[in-house]
């Protein structure tokens, strides 16, 4: 039995150009969500764009990318094309794509409704699951089904801009609306991720609706800052509002001293596992700008990098009244996997290991681990897991052994299964082979014979006897290995060794060829016992065979004995004296009775001048 181990080193430098094909499709660094409220475009536009590029720099976090989705409060109907046209002239070649866009008549006349932007190459919008909810003040909540390319996991986005100003009757009608949402979002699957963003206009995590965000349920709210406070100066990089101090051209005032705009999450998007958040800050806020403008004197939002900081304050000084919430996630595991294709030819009972190549090939630096189970389904055996699979363009290797039991073509399936959360399904991944059996080695093409046992009779004096043996591969196909005689043991003394067959014997036989010469050894008998020993084609699983010969021959010699004993080529008087001298022995005995007397003495004489 031969063990074969499918070599890999070609195989996986073509599983990581597949992958590096693939890698580059998914972006990279991290998966970045922008909540905005934009102010009904009141802003400068040239300075929206500016807030756009730079969100895409943005490398506070460690890496930069561009965002994924934006999800604006306060955008108009009649505004929402040049908002559209704006993000993709931030952002060239990315190619956002609207998530569906709803506005009543209210929102479009002065507060805005909600839309949403997602990187088409990256997220795709399930339509049928988009909902308006009406959350008060005349103002709707819209609710997005998205879904990350390549993965099979969805979540929804809530984008809500709810009632302001202070008072009971203001804080309850935000409440009545967060209720609303929550009712919406607890209808959800429970194992439905959600992110509620928007501008809530909360003054305190005391307020009724902000309670009701993170009360218990299915969809309960989770706040990446915690539920403490958030107000004064000790708290100002969390705020959001307003960048400027003065109100002018329908943009507020008031100093950055607010935390109207917020992203929660539920909580499986803040476990640290599968899609998850790593990161969370209000873009632009350095956390020195309490109550004044974010571009009063300098800003050092990017530290060590002033006059990138000013450039960015005074951008979002000018683009609305309120600054983006940047929310950065680590993507969940993407476990790619590679078996050889073909397997090729493997002969019945070889022991064939075959190697299931393993990456992860989620983008960037924040990624999830990568727990994964293999096992083979469909011809392979065995199963294995590794518990953190490399990050691309690194891999990891489980074997498998090959199922060589059964004859024929083999269509085998490994399944590759993630077992962290958020994953992609699991991977079917094929491979066939072709099992056929070993050669059959005979001297006989009617049946298999493995063993020869043959005796010959021949004179001393004959020529050479030449023997030829057949070497058929009994009843061979297309399923059964082809051989070869690799040598041949048991040659000796008269009997010579003139041919073995060449190549390999499949349907068309080879040959043995021997010659026995009688002269050289006299009369006698002579055995000889023949191994041949055979062995299939080079292929796994290639299998040592032996036929055997058995060959008697019996030497004769019926010369008549001569009367001339000295050899002198006559038969005359000097004969006759040692015949004479022999008298009485067996030698010289010319009638092989055993003792010379006078018959011996009569063929002499018969024999007298020849």
């Amino acid at each position: 039995m031969t063990n074969f181990r499918s070599p890999h080193s070609n195989r996986a430098l073509f599983f990581m150009s597949v992958c590096v094909l693939f890698f580059t499709t998914l972006g990279h660094a991290q998966f970045r969500v922008v909540s905005y409220n934009i102010a009904n475009s009141n802003g400068d536009p040239t300075d929206l764009q500016s807030v756009f590029e730079e969100l895409a720099l943005d490398d506070t976090p460690g890496a930069a990318v561009a965002p994924h989705l934006y999800v604006f409060q306060e955008a108009r109907e009649s505004d929402i094309d040049d908002i559209e046209a704006i993000l993709n002239a931030a952002h060239p070649g990315l190619g956002y794509a609207r998530a569906t866009y709803t506005s009543n008549n209210i929102e479009d006349g002065s507060v805005g409704a909600q839309a949403l932007f997602y990187r088409s190459d990256l997220v795709s919008e399930l339509t049928s699951s988009h909902d308006d909810i009406s959350t008060g003040a005349s103002r709707n909540t819209d609710r997005w089904r998205l879904r990350l390319t390549n993965y099979d996991f969805d979540f929804y986005v809530y984008s809500s801009h709810l009632k302001a100003g202070q008072g009971q009757d203001n804080e309850d009608e935000r409440a009545d609306g967060v209720v609303s949402i929550r009712s919406n979002a607890d209808a959800l699957p429970s194992d439905a991720h959600v992110i509620y963003v928007g501008d809530y206009n909360f003054y305190s995590p005391n307020e009724p609706g902000y309670q009701e965000f993170i009360a218990s349920g299915s969809k309960q709210a989770v706040d990446p800052l915690g539920n403490g406070s958030w107000s004064g100066s000790s708290n100002a990089i969390k705020h959001t509002q307003s960048p400027r101090a003065s109100s002018s051209g329908g943009l507020i005032g008031g100093g950055m001293d607010d935390r109207f705009d917020q992203h929660l999450v539920t909580a499986g998007l803040f476990d640290g596992s599968g899609f998850s958040i790593v990161d969370y800050r209000a873009f632009g806020n350095d956390g020195n700008h309490y109550n004044t403008s974010i571009n009063a004197g300098n800003n050092t939002y990017y530290p060590s990098q002033t006059s990138r900081s000013n450039a960015l304050a005074d951008a979002l000084f000018d683009a609305s009244d309120h600054i983006p919430v940047v929310v950065d996630y680590q993507y969940p595991a993407l476990v790619s996997g590679l078996l050889q294709d073909e397997l090729g030819i493997v002969i019945q009972g070889g022991v064939v290991y075959v190697d299931v190549l393993l990456s992860n090939i989620a983008p960037g630096a924040f990624v999830d681990t990568c727990p994964v189970f293999v096992e083979g389904l469909i011809g392979f055996f065995g199963d294995d897991s590794v518990q953190d699979v490399a990050n691309f363009p690194g891999f990891d290797t489980i074997t498998l052994l090959l199922d060589t039991t059964t004859i024929g073509d083999l269509s085998g399936t490994v399944q590759v299964v993630g077992l962290g959360e958020d994953m992609n399904s699991p991977l079917i991944l094929s491979s066939n082979a072709t099992i056929i059996g070993s050669a059959r080695p005979s001297f006989s093409d009617q049946n298999q014979l493995e063993a020869l046992d043959l005796a010959y009779e021949i004179e001393v004096g004959d020529a050479p006897l030449e023997l030829s043996f057949p070497v058929f591969n009994f009843e061979h196909s297309s399923l059964q290995a082809r051989c070869s005689v690799e040598s041949i043991t048991g040659i000796k003394g008269a009997l010579a060794l003139d041919s073995l067959p060449g190549g390999l014997i499949g349907s068309t036989p080879g040959a043995i060829e021997l010659s026995f010469d009688p002269a050289i050894r006299g009369a006698g008998v002579y055995e000889y016992s023949l191994v041949i020993e055979l062995l299939d084609e080079e292929l796994p699983g290639a299998q040592q065979s032996q036929l055997t010969i058995d060959l008697l021959f019996e030497v004769d010699d019926t010369s008549e004995p001569s009367a001339d004993f000295n050899n002198d080529g006559v038969v005359n008087g000097l004969d006759l004296t040692i015949l004479l001298g022999a008298w009485g022995t067996s030698n010289n005995d010319i009638t092989g009775d055993g003792v010379v007397s006078g018959p011996d003495l009569a063929q002499l004489l018969a024999a007298w001048g020849n």
